[in-house]
C-alpha cells in the first residue's frame, strides 16, 4: 500500500473524529438555546401559564442555521487563506492555522448577534401571557452558546479545509475537492444540523424537560408546553439542561455523525483501493465503474450489518428492560 492511500486513511480518520466533536456541540448547543424541536414546546409553555427561564432563539432549524455559519466560516477563511498563503508557499497550511480561527470568530459573532435578536423577540412576543425577559438569562447563556457554536464551526471548517486540500495534504494535488471551501462548509453545515436535529432530539426531551413523564411515553398533545420548570437548586434553565445531555445525548449524538463520515470515506477508499484506482489514479473508465460497484457494495454491506445489530440490541433491551408504557 503506497504512502499517498496510508495518508488519505490517516486523514479520513482525523476527519471522521472532527465529525464527532463537532455534532457533540452541535447537539448541545441547540440545547443551550433550545434551537431545535423542544423549542416549541418551550415557546408554547408561556401560553399554557407555564412562565420559565429558559432561553428561547430559534430562526430557523438547525440545519439551515449551522450552514449560515459554517458558510460564514469558510468564506472568512477562504478570503484570508488567499492572502497569506502567498506569504508562506513552502507550507500553507500554517495559513490556515490563524485563518480558521479568525473566519469560525467572525461566524461566531453573527451566532451571537441572532441568538440575542430571536430570543429577545421571541419572549417579548410573549408579553400578553406575562412571560417576562430575564436579562440575566440573556446574558447567562450567550457566552455557552458562542463557545459551543463555535467549535461546532471550528471542527467543520476545518472538515472542509482538510478536504478542499486532501490530494495536497496527501502528496497528489489531483485527489483534492473539486468545491471550494466555503461551499464545502455549506454543506457540512446543513449535514451536522440535521443530524443533531434528528438524532440529538431523541435524548433531549423527556429526558431532562419533561421528566415528569415516563420514558418512552412521547409527548402527547395534552402535555404541550407543560415544561419541567423547576431544577434542583432553583429554577431550570437551558444550562442545566445542557450539562445534563453533556452525559449523554451529546455525545450519541456526535458518535452518530462520526460513524457516518467513518463509514462512506472507508467504503469510498476500499473501493478505489481494491479497483486500482489508487494511487496510481488512472483516467480510463472500467477502474472509475468498478470503483463505484465496489463501494456501493460495501455500503449495502455496513447497512445489513447495522440493521443486524440495532435489531438485536432492541431485542435485548426490550427483553431486559421492558416492557415500555403502551405495550
Amino acid at each position: 500500500m503506497g504512502l499517498i492511500v496510508v495518508l488519505l486513511f490517516a486523514w479520513m480518520l482525523v476527519i471522521a473524529f472532527l465529525a464527532f466533536v463537532a455534532c457533540t456541540f452541535e447537539d448541545l448547543e441547540s440545547d443551550i438555546g433550545s434551537q431545535s424541536n423542544p423549542n416549541s414546546q418551550v415557546q408554547l409553555a408561556a401560553q399554557v401559564g407555564q412562565v420559565h427561564r429558559f432561553f428561547n432563539k430559534a430562526i430557523s432549524g438547525e440545519p439551515l442555521s449551522n450552514a449560515l455559519y459554517c458558510a460564514t466560516a469558510g468564506t472568512i477563511t477562504w478570503m484570508l487563506l488567499q492572502k497569506l498563503e502567498p506569504f508562506v508557499p513552502d507550507a500553507p497550511w500554517k495559513a490556515a492555522v490563524l485563518a480558521i480561527p479568525v473566519g469560525v470568530l467572525g461566524a461566531a459573532m453573527v451566532h451571537l448577534i441572532f441568538s440575542t435578536t430571536a430570543h429577545c423577540g421571541r419572549t417579548v412576543a410573549q408579553k400578553r401571557f406575562e412571560q417576562p425577559l430575564y436579562l440575566d438569562v440573556l446574558y447567562g447563556h450567550l457566552l455557552p452558546i458562542a463557545t459551543h457554536g463555535y467549535m461546532t464551526t471550528f471542527c467543520i471548517t476545518t472538515i472542509a479545509y482538510i478536504q478542499s486540500n486532501l490530494g495536497t495534504l496527501s502528496g497528489n494535488p489531483a485527489l483534492n475537492h473539486p468545491f471550494a471551501l466555503p461551499m464545502l462548509g455549506f454543506i457540512w453545515g446543513i449535514t451536522v444540523g440535521s443530524i443533531g436535529s434528528s438524532t440529538g432530539d431523541v435524548h433531549y426531551g423527556t429526558e431532562r424537560e419533561f421528566q415528569d413523564r415516563p420514558f418512552g411515553e412521547g409527548k402527547r398533545v395534552i402535555y404541550h408546553g407543560k415544561i419541567t420548570r423547576y431544577a434542583e437548586c432553583g429554577i431550570r434553565t437551558q444550562r442545566d439542561i445542557a450539562g445534563f445531555c453533556a452525559k449523554f445525548g451529546g455525545p450519541v449524538t456526535g458518535m452518530t455523525f462520526g460513524l457516518i463520515i467513518l463509514f462512506e470515506n472507508w467504503r469510498n477508499m476500499v473501493g478505489m483501493v481494491l479497483a486500482g484506482f489508487l494511487p496510481d489514479l488512472p483516467a480510463f473508465t472500467p477502474t472509475g465503474d468498478m470503483t463505484a460497484v465496489i463501494s456501493i457494495v460495501a455500503g449495502l454491506l455496513i447497512i445489513a450489518a447495522l440493521a443486524l445489530g440495532n435489531l438485536t440490541f432492541v431485542r435485548w433491551v426490550r427483553k431486559r428492560c421492558g416492557p415500555f408504557v403502551g405495550e
